[in-house]
């Protein structure tokens, strides 16, 4: 029989307890905790599922006209003795852009080119004389011949008719003779009477002779007078060739001499004068750049240089943006353009160092030209146009997938290669 005066829970209640019981504590705003939590699950698998990751390709380009730039360069080494042009200046098919002396001096003769060109032009001026001299002396010739001719024509007229005469001379006093021989037979001439006939028809056979060698001796100079006539035409145009030959060799003698002495360099085509790389009095080179011509309506474009890892998701009118370094993208902006044209084939460094001068590139790159959006800039209210040659950034899109699809990229890598 318990005699306790208190029961056991009542005492057990009053004793000091180590371990008190569980209690589980909830801070007030935990539901809101909780949608915290699933809402930032729900967008992250969002985020994941529907989100997407582009990945670009970033290059360095140069704003270049369609059409190309035209370089201006010396033909040979010397000096720039005039350079009448200046940068932005706008200029004219054909209008002097430089001239590059290389005349030597010599302590004898100066400028020695000069003097060659004053020898040479000396000697023009002689050949051109003796072509003035020649034109005259033919035509002289061909009438003085044209006139001896007539003259040989009226000698050969005149002494045809007397040898007419002669002969009909002869013929009377032939009869003269045969009628004095018979009458000498019948005794009413005497034999001095016939002689002095015989005397007579020989005296005019002698003097037919005569007329008939003038004759002969007339017309063959006649006929040597038709022939020079013929023959001077040959004979002048023969000489005049010769002599414009040599007027012709005088004249390229002058023409290479003036060409090492002096070069105007002119403008191919109408443009604007984009840069002067030289100053007068200045050395140069042959082939050395003088200036840099930007040819009148001709549209910017951006030319850039693309590695082999990333021109193959490169496609014609792709879309392209573009920083240029003359307006910095944080102040003004970015830009855009399309893909116009992709080489075909690489360039070679040694290609690539002469576009760009940059010698430090040692693989082959594309050339991508980028049809620009527009040709100028807005910044402070107005519009700036762009220049030629100006440096530029171009970002490429290489590809564009979803979040989930390149975290699980690796694992399907690692399924293909499993398969295979």
């Amino acid at each position: 029989m318990n005699h306790d005066l208190f029961r056991k829970e009542s005492l057990d209640a009053n004793k000091t307890k180590v371990l008190g019981p569980v209690a589980l504590y909830c801070p007030p705003f935990r539901w809101l905790i909780v949608a915290m939590v699933c809402a930032l699950t729900i967008a992250l698998v969002g985020f994941c599922s529907l989100g997407s990751y582009t990945k670009r390709e970033t290059a360095k380009g140069v704003l270049t006209p369609e059409t190309g730039i035209m370089t201006i360069t010396a033909m040979t080494a010397g000096t720039v003795t005039a350079l009448p042009v200046r940068e932005g200046r706008g200029i004219k098919k054909g209008e002097r852009i430089a001239t590059v002396s290389s005349e030597i001096s010599t302590a004898r003769y100066g400028q020695t080119r000069e003097a060659i060109a004053r020898q040479l032009e000396i000697q023009s001026q002689g050949v051109t004389q003796q072509l003035t001299n020649l034109e005259q002396r033919n035509v002289e010739a061909l009438k003085s011949l044209q006139e001896r001719s007539s003259l040989l024509a009226q000698q050969t007229t005149e002494l045809d008719t007397i040898y007419r005469q002669r002969q009909r001379q002869i013929a009377l006093s032939q009869k003269q003779v045969d009628k004095m021989t018979a009458m000498r037979a019948e005794g009413y001439a005497s034999n001095t009477q016939v002689e002095q006939q015989e005397s007579e028809l020989l005296d005019a056979k002698v003097r037919l002779q005569d007329v008939a060698r003038q004759r002969i001796e007339i017309r063959q100079q006649h006929a040597q007078t038709r022939q020079q006539l013929r023959e001077q035409p040959l004979t002048y145009f023969q000489q005049k060739n010769d002599l414009q030959q040599k007027l012709s060799d005088i004249t390229q003698s002058m023409m290479e001499n003036e060409s090492r002495r002096s070069v105007d360099l002119r403008a191919p085509e109408q443009g604007t004068v984009s840069a002067v790389l030289v100053k007068p009095g200045q050395i140069v080179s042959a082939g050395q750049t003088i200036a840099m011509l930007l040819p009148d309506n001709a549209h910017l474009q951006a030319r850039i240089l693309l590695s082999s890892r990333a021109i193959g998701f490169i496609q014609s009118g792709q879309r392209v943006v573009l920083r240029y370094e003359s307006f910095p993208w944080q102040k003004f902006g970015q830009h855009s353009g399309a893909v116009s044209e992709i080489s075909t084939s690489p360039l070679s460094p040694q290609e690539v160092a002469s576009l760009t001068g940059n010698t430090q590139i040692q693989e082959p790159l594309y050339q991508v030209k980028v049809t620009l959006d527009s040709q100028s800039v807005q910044a402070y209210g107005k519009q700036f146009a762009l220049r030629p040659g100006s440096a530029l950034d171009a970002d490429f899109i290489v590809d564009k997938r979803r979040i989930y699809e390149w975290v699980l990229e690796p694992l399907n890598a690692l399924g293909k290669m499993t398969s295979l």
